[in-house]
C-alpha cells in the first residue's frame, strides 16, 4: 500500500504519542522519587506568551529581510530541538551523553537537514516540550489553550498569514511543520531545496503543523499526570481521530488546500475529555 499525507500524519501523531506517554512516566516516577513539587500553571501566561511570540515573529518577518534573520532563526530553532531532544534522553542516558547526542542532531539537522532528519528531530522535540508543560498545566487549562489558538488557526490559515510565515522561514530552510514528500524517493530532500512560495515545490510535499502535535502532547501528559495511564490513551484515541477528522475538512471545506488543523483537534479531545468526566474516568 502506497502511503499518502494522511497516513504519515497518523503514523507521526501516534509515534510522537508513544514517545511522550513513555517519557512522562518515566519522569513521573523521577519526580515522585524527588519529592519535587510542581507549580501548576493557568492558562493565561501561555496564551499571553504565545499571543507575544507570534506577533513578534510576524513583525520581524515582515520588516526585516531574511539575509539579517537567517542565523538568529537558525540559531533559535538549533537551541529549541536540541533542549527538546536532551530533555527526552536525560532521563535514560547520563547528562554528558544526552547532551553530546541531542547537540549533535541538532547541529546535524543544521548541516543537513533532510526531511526524514527534521521529521524526527521535530517529532522527538516535541514529545521533550509535551512531557514538561503537560505536568504543570491542568488538563482544562490546555484544552482552553487549545480553544484559544483554534481561533487564531483559523483566522491566520483562511487570511493566509500562517502559510505566508511558512514560505518566509522556508526561504531559510525553516519548517516549523512535519513535512511529508508525496515521493517516497523524495525523503532524502534537503529543506533548504524547498521553497514553498513555489507552487511546484507545494505540490511534491504536504505539512502537519508542529504546534499541531506539539499541543496535543501536551495535553495527552497532562491527563496522564492528573488522572493515570488509561484516560491518557482514551485521550490519545481521541486526539487520532481529531487529526483524522481534518482530513475530512480539508475536502469538505478547504477544496484540499491549507487547513486549520488545531479546531478539529480540539473539538475531539475536548469531546473525549468531556465524555471521561460524565463517565468518572477522570
Amino acid at each position: 500500500m502506497k502511503l499518502n499525507s494522511t497516513h504519515y500524519s497518523l503514523i507521526t501523531l501516534a509515534a510522537c504519542q508513544a514517545l511522550a506517554i513513555a517519557v512522562s512516566l518515566r519522569q513521573q516516577v523521577f519526580i515522585e522519587e524527588e519529592g519535587i513539587i510542581l507549580p501548576e500553571i493557568t492558562a493565561g501566561p501561555p496564551l499571553v506568551y504565545f499571543s507575544l511570540t507570534v506577533a513578534v515573529l510576524g513583525l520581524t518577518l515582515a520588516l526585516l529581510p531574511l539575509r539579517f534573520l537567517k542565523y538568529l532563526i537558525k540559531g533559535m530553532f538549533l537551541l529549541l530541538y536540541a533542549w527538546g531532544v536532551f530533555v527526552v534522553l536525560g532521563l535514560t542516558l547520563p547528562a554528558a551523553a544526552a547532551g553530546v547526542i541531542a547537540l549533535t542532531g541538532a547541529l546535524a539537522w543544521l548541516k543537513w537537514p533532510r526531511l526524514w532528519l527534521h521529521n524526527l528531530l521535530l517529532g522527538v522535540a516535541l514529545a521533550g516540550y509535551g512531557s514538561v508543560f503537560g505536568f504543570i498545566l491542568s488538563p482544562g487549562s490546555v484544552l482552553v489553550i487549545m480553544a484559544v489558538i483554534s481561533i487564531y488557526d483559523l483566522v491566520s490559515v483562511k487570511s493566509g498569514h500562517m502559510m505566508w510565515m511558512v514560505k518566509k522561514l522556508s526561504g531559510v530552510a525553516i519548517v516549523p511543520a512535519f513535512v511529508f514528500p508525496r515521493r517516497g524517493a523524495d525523503w532524502s530532500i534537503e529543506l533548504s531545496d524547498l521553497r514553498l512560495e513555489n507552487e511546484a515545490d507545494e505540490r511534491i510535499v504536504s505539512l502537519l503543523g508542529g504546534g499541531d502535535v506539539g499541543f496535543a502532547l501536551i495535553l495527552l501528559v497532562s491527563v496522564l499526570a492528573a488522572a493515570g495511564i488509561v484516560p491518557a490513551f482514551l485521550t490519545a484515541g481521541a486526539l487520532m481521530l481529531g487529526l483524522l477528522s481534518v482530513f475530512w475538512v480539508q475536502r469538505a471545506f478547504f477544496k484540499g488546500g491549507p487547513t486549520p488543523a488545531m479546531p478539529p483537534i480540539t473539538a475531539a479531545a475536548g469531546l473525549g475529555y468531556g465524555l471521561m468526566l460524565l463517565a468518572g474516568i477522570v
